[in-house]
């Protein structure tokens, strides 16, 4: 039976306002970033639209796409060095780097499978019709050996499709991209959710010409990111066990530097026909006991029904890089086993998601939400 995983992906900026007050004046926003809605066996939800792709009553659309890696599901990393018994440059081994594309010269910018090692990347929309994957690989010129990587793409993490092998061919530049045509391969698969890398260097090459045995810098294929291009559009049935994400990214453009915080609520809802279609209104008959909703990472704290996001973000007057000025809040959506039974087919459980931002100085956290965030 298949799945139905409904996400939504949201981009909320937050411009910061004064607030004028009888002895102090604080800066303040308050922003509602709109609906993630989760289907059970209806439509598809991104960003608050609703999008069907091939059929369906409410007529055949899709949104085209490129989109990079929610998170890395999986990662074993392989050794460094001609004999394959050195640990991997730290600098190379962080995972996460691996979920934006960069292309400048650091080492920060890529995670290193080492020899023989593989990561697996999960992403957060299913792609259908997907029209290519590009793998993105760091060397940085010379006339450096082949580095190799085996591509496999996955629906359900567990059944793997073979692309081919990328490479790191393009030595004039930083990176190299290596890009798969759906078209050129006889791929048996609906839509791509995972995507699988793995280290296929041959540390011969690197023998041959005379590499040190301390040098470890010779470390198998080095991942930027991976690409896909292609569909968004109806996914899985979300059903009870299922634990899908959510997120929310947020950009203060405002000169100050800000606190933020948010609340996440959610419930059932119910298609009530009308005389221009039908409209989708709360079910007070349902519980949403059954939904737990989680947030990722230890940035987010839950305090007194809001999430507080602990670091400070700061503003443009010291920080011009919109990645400086950006959080993003994960989240999980689980759908218990046990207590969702068959009143629930058929319904949406909708989730609503409201951003608070303060100035993040002269103590205004404590003063406007009466909470000590630091």
């Amino acid at each position: 039976m298949k799945k139905k995983v409904i996400m939504g992906v949201f981009v909320l900026i937050i411009t910061v306002a004064m607030v004028a007050a009888a002895t102090m004046a604080w800066f303040t926003d308050f922003a509602d970033s709109g609906e993630a809605t989760f289907s059970a066996g209806t439509v598809a939800i991104e960003a608050g639209r609703k999008i069907i792709y091939d059929g369906g009553d409410e007529g055949e659309s899709a949104v085209r796409k490129e989109i990079y890696p929610f998170r890395v599901l999986e990662a074993r990393q392989g050794k460094a060095g001609i004999n394959k018994d050195l640990p991997v440059r730290q600098a190379r081994s962080n995972e996460k780097a691996v979920l934006s594309l960069e292309t400048g010269r650091n080492e920060s910018n890529f995670y290193s499978l080492g020899f023989g090692g593989e990561m697996i990347l999960e992403f957060d929309h299913a792609l259908y019709k997907p029209e290519i994957a590009i793998i993105v690989e760091d060397t940085w010129g010379g006339n450096y050996p082949l580095e190799t990587a085996d591509v496999f793409v996955s629906m359900d993490g567990v059944i793997w499709h073979s692309l081919g092998t990328a490479d790191n061919r393009n030595l004039q530049k930083n990176q190299t991209y290596s890009e798969f045509l759906f078209s050129d391969y006889n791929v048996d698969i609906d839509y791509i959710k995972y995507v699988k890398v793995v280290d296929t260097t041959d540390v011969n090459q690197f023998i041959e010409r005379g590499y040190k045995s301390n040098d470890n810098s010779v470390d198998g294929f080095d991942l930027n990111t991976v690409k896909l291009i292609g569909y968004i559009a109806e996914e899985e049935n979300w059903n009870p066990g299922d634990t899908n994400y959510t997120r929310y990214t947020i950009i203060n453009t405002g000169t100050k530097a800000i606190n933020l915080r948010a609340k996440l609520t959610g419930g059932w809802y119910k298609h009530v026909e009308d005389d221009f279609g039908g409209k989708w209104v709360p079910d007070d008959e349902l519980s949403s006991d059954n939904v737990v909703i989680t947030p990722e990472g230890d940035d987010w704290v839950y305090e007194d029904g809001y999430l507080y996001y602990r670091p400070v973000i700061p503003g443009t007057y010291t920080k011009q890089d919109v990645k400086d000025r950006t959080a993003e809040l994960k989240a999980s959506v689980h759908l218990k086993g046990k207590e969702t039974g068959n009143e629930y087919q058929g319904k949406r459980f909708i989730i609503t998601a409201e951003f608070e931002a303060v100035q993040a100085s002269n103590n205004a956290p404590k003063e406007v939400w009466n909470v000590d965030l630091y």
